[in-house]
């Protein structure tokens, strides 16, 4: 019983300590995450859209984000800017704003844009 235990401590030790020490996302790979986020009307159609509006790409290795605050777990922030047609809507037709996603699976953190899912 003792056996059984300690072995599956063990196992469960692996396969966290594995997910935590997962490699961190290239920028390249990053901002093709955040582009699938971020796909979609105000912030543009396709990719090619989209990546014109990502202005600035940092690491944040730390957490600390603008979009977040400190969240303690790596990170990619992106600034996006999008100029719509519209200028009652946002400021004055301008969205400004921050874009946190986690650097090891891409999955967004948090975000002061408006109109994400």
């Amino acid at each position: 019983m003792t056996r059984l235990v300690a072995a599956t401590a063990a196992a469960f030790i692996l396969m966290f300590s594995y997910a935590y020490a997962a490699p961190f996302l290239s920028e390249q790979q990053a901002r093709a995450k955040a582009v699938n986020i971020l796909k979609g009307d105000p912030y543009g159609r396709t990719p090619d859209e989209v990546s014109k509006n990502i202005k600035q790409i940092q690491f944040a290795q730390d957490g600390n984000t603008k979009a977040c605050g400190a969240k303690k777990i790596p990170a990619w922030e992106f600034l996006v800017v999008v100029v719509t047609a519209d200028k009652d809507q946002f400021n004055n037709g301008v969205i400004d704003g921050f874009l946190a996603v986690d650097a090891r699976t891409g999955k967004i953190l948090c975000a002061n844009l408006p109109l994400l899912d």
